[in-house]
């Protein structure tokens, strides 16, 4: 038997988890508050799940952005002016590579190195943790900031009887070309389930799309313009945004969609105009949810069967972090039981913090980096200033805020991290003001970018402009010449040429 790995001891630092959007922004953070750290990443690259071949990356050849290019980037590196309004997902992989090559990011980070477990050792002042790595290095840090990605545990529903046909889950979607001469049935309408159900409108043999209630669908344009140039996150009511959509969007019902049984925003909102297309012209079909299956013909609640080839779950992702098990973090709870404040901090281990599982209807990386500040923040505190992390310590175990915005949300599971942008953001600029955090890697004279009121426009209905970008306006340069510039001036990592940022 092999002799177990010796524990090296790395006491005194940090691990940031992940080179994704959050982990970047964690990386630049702490580097700026003078916090010492390590970094990992699993793929060979930065760009997390916009990495098309990184294991467990759900994104798929026809995915798009669903946030506008110019509203959102980082702040301090807003996206490219020559990107279109809603970037394809190549776009987004080398903006986030041009961000890292940006901050010189990469030499921070061991690449092809994942985590395999994160276990707390003692109890605090003096709590670690301690990591095992895929090659079979185990190290103890001062603590962790674990930015995975949270679309990496897949959620499979199971229904009576057999199916006898294929059946994978959404996230190992990648390209039309799987649906064609199928007769593919996808089960779920967010808005990966929904790309997905266009995709086979177009190639498949039949397509047809099982959701278990009618859902809201917000149009990605509106009068030319992106729909995050409009307030929906400080519209007065969801009755009245409902009344927004009503305008811009139309009955869903009569394109065959079932009618939605709650307000907008109640969940994550699905940006997409073509599915409306595709069902009204009747290359998608409607069902509602499955009762059960009988070989290859699938039976649904209303008594509509339809015989079917692929079944495509695209029923969503478990609050999960695959190497921290679920009794140290409970993501997905409510109340007492939730172990993250903000989403970030950890109520119970003081030295783990998280970034990403907070699900709002907002997509700027500017986001990602001010609560990245607040994580550097309060981990410089507890060595720099004791008694303002203890402050900090007991917000942190205190209630949650409410988060809602006045607003009505989901209470089930997958939706329980729900909150409200324009909530958040309040709550965070106060947080750091009460406190006197320092900007890090957010910069301190930011600048939003306007809105279009909601409330005003339903009260004088009018032709919309594109208001101002504020600090995101977007900037004239190459993100390919700005990482190709970066990777002649920066040495390899120390750990290994194949491990460094760029490495073949």
């Amino acid at each position: 038997m092999a002799a177990e790995a010796e524990i090296e001891d790395r006491g005194e630092r940090w691990l940031v988890v992940g080179a994704g959007p959050s982990g970047l922004s964690v990386a630049l953070a702490l580097r700026t508050a003078g916090v010492a750290f390590d970094a990992v990443e699993a793929d060979r690259q930065p760009g997390g799940m916009w990495n098309f071949d990184n294991p467990g990356s759900a994104i798929y050849e026809t995915a798009h952005f669903i946030s506008s290019a110019s509203r959102s980037g980082w702040a301090d590196l807003p996206m490219p002016d020559h990107y279109p309004d809603y970037p394809r997902w190549w776009e987004i992989r080398d903006y986030i590579r041009a961000y890292a090559a940006h901050h010189d990011l990469g030499r921070h980070y061991e690449f092809d190195t994942r985590v395999e477990m994160a276990l707390p050792v003692g109890d605090a002042p003096d709590e670690r943790w301690e990591v095992a790595l895929t090659d079979g290095r185990r190290r103890c840090y001062r603590g962790v900031v674990a930015c995975p990605g949270f679309q990496r545990v897949p959620r499979i529903p199971s229904y009576p009887g057999s199916f006898a046909g294929e059946t994978r889950h959404s996230q190992t979607y990648k390209r039309v070309d799987e649906l064609r001469d199928q007769r593919v049935l996808v089960v779920g309408a967010g808005n990966s389930g929904v790309d997905i159900a266009v995709d086979a409108a177009v190639a498949a043999e039949r397509a047809v799309i099982s959701v278990r209630r009618g859902y809201w669908f917000f149009p990605k344009l509106i009068g030319g313009v992106p729909l995050d140039h409009f307030g929906i996150n400080t519209v007065s009511s969801q009755e009245r945004l409902a009344e927004f959509l009503a305008l811009h969007v139309g009955d869903v019902t009569r394109t065959g969609f079932g009618a939605p049984d709650h307000p907008p925003l109640t969940h994550h909102p699905i940006l997409n105009d073509q599915v409306l297309h595709h069902l009204s012209h009747g290359d998608l079909i409607w069902r509602p949810e499955i009762a059960r299956f009988d070989g290859r013909r699938v039976h649904f609640v209303d008594g509509s069967s339809d015989e079917v080839d692929l079944i495509l779950w695209a029923t969503g992702y478990r609050d999960e972090m695959p190497f921290i098990n679920t009794e140290h973090c409970r993501i997905s709870s409510t109340d007492a039981d939730n172990d993250l404040f903000l989403w970030m901090f950890h109520r119970r281990y003081p030295h783990l913090c998280v970034l990403g599982p907070a699900n709002l209807a907002a997509g700027g990386y500017w986001g990602l980096s001010a609560a990245a500040d607040l994580i550097a923040n309060h981990v410089r505190d507890e060595q720099t200033r004791p008694e303002r992390w203890q402050r900090f310590r007991a917000l942190i175990e205190s209630p949650e805020p409410d988060l809602t915005g006045g607003y009505s949300y989901c209470e089930r599971e997958g939706h329980l991290n729900y909150v409200n942008a324009a909530a958040l953001d309040a709550y965070s600029i106060e947080l750091a003001t009460e406190f006197g955090f320092d900007a890090l890697g957010f910069p301190a004279d930011y600048e939003p970018p306007d809105v279009i009121d909601i409330d005003d426009w339903l009260n004088h209905p009018r032709p919309v402009e594109r208001p101002p970008h504020g600090s995101l306006t977007p900037r004239a340069y190459d993100p390919l010449e700005l990482i190709a510039n970066t990777q002649q001036r920066t040495p390899p990592s120390p750990n290994s040429e194949s491990r460094a940022f760029g490495a073949p």
